[in-house]
């Protein structure tokens, strides 16, 4: 059976600081081959793996055998490299194992395009854009208060930054002056809660606006929480998201950014303009993605997927 390497096993293996071991039954999609690249990780076949592991020294042998033994090392080193340079898969192998992709819904057709289609240069100003609504980030604790002992989370779609979800629960939000129903709860749960709302919410609830980075909440306005089994009421930690650029640290290094770094946005289009106060975000588990809230995408009539300029 052929073992497939996906841009996750690369991921993971590279939080694992290990390589990854190829050999004729392994196939390794273009995406992990361009992840493997940016996270350092090799793609070792597995002779050259196990020559890069440590090992006895080996017993002294007769003089009157080197010569004998010297050819047979020769000639299992060109097996190896002949072996290694044979193609994973036959044409028809290849074509039975996409047809299977497809008829299982594991790939695409544009997926499958993508993996064959030429990798264009990249463009170190040029980023994608996510846009994102109002939406809550839960405790475990404020979890269980509000849906039940227990409870988890049910994913319904993968967002942008790798291992992060849109769940299936929504909550309602109260404040002095209004509440807002129907708040996405984003999965996982965190150590802890945080609201991310738009500006024009803040007024409908009755609470100050707080610009804010993820985790940054001390200080922050706080609000009513109500799901279907309790309620949590929140001292702090509703804040409007500071614009932001998530990115990892290969992607980085490749554009020249730095954590922390503030840049301007520059929008093409009819509506398009600048946006300042974009801060750069490098974490290890980040992706290439600039993240603005439907308001500013709105104004500038972009969505997610646009891309835009980035002007240091």
């Amino acid at each position: 059976m052929k073992r497939l390497i996906s841009a996750q096993d690369v991921i993971a293996a590279a939080e694992r600081h290990e390589n990854l071991v190829v050999d004729g039954n392994t196939i390794v999609t273009a995406q992990a081959r361009d992840v493997a690249k940016e996270r350092g990780v090799l793609l070792e076949t597995a002779s050259a793996a196990a020559k890069s592991a440590p090992h006895a020294e080996a017993a002294p042998v007769a003089e009157h055998h080197e010569e004998a033994h010297h050819e047979e090392h020769h000639e299992e080193v060109h097996h190896e490299e002949a072996k290694a340079v044979q193609p994973a898969l036959s044409a028809d192998e290849l074509e039975r194992v996409i047809s299977a992709a497809f008829e299982k819904g594991i790939w695409t057709k544009e997926e499958v395009e993508a993996l064959f289609k030429p990798k264009a240069a990249i463009d170190a100003n040029i980023v994608p854009v996510g846009v994102s609504g109002r939406h809550i980030h839960l405790s475990q604790e404020h979890l269980e208060q509000l849906f039940g002992t227990g409870y988890q989370l049910t994913p319904i779609k993968d967002l942008s930054q790798p291992g992060q979800f849109a769940a299936k629960e929504c909550v309602t939000l109260a404040g002095p002056k209004g509440v807002i129903q129907k708040v996405r709860v984003l999965g996982p749960v965190r150590p802890k809660t945080q609201v991310e709302v738009l500006a024009g919410d803040t007024f409908k609830l009755g609470i100050p606006q707080a610009i804010r980075l993820s985790g940054h909440l001390e200080g922050t306005p706080g609000v009513t929480v109500i799901g279907p089994k309790g309620t949590v009421v929140l001292d702090e930690g509703v804040i409007v998201a500071a614009r932001h650029i998530h990115m990892n640290p290969a992607q980085a290094a490749e554009r020249g950014f730095h954590d922390g770094q503030v840049v301007s946005l520059k929008v093409g289009g009819e509506r398009g303009g600048m946006l300042d106060n974009v801060i750069i975000r490098v974490t290890e588990s980040g992706n290439l993605d600039c993240h603005i809230d439907t308001e500013e995408a709105n104004a500038l009539h972009i969505k997610c997927g646009s891309t835009v300029e980035v002007v240091r």
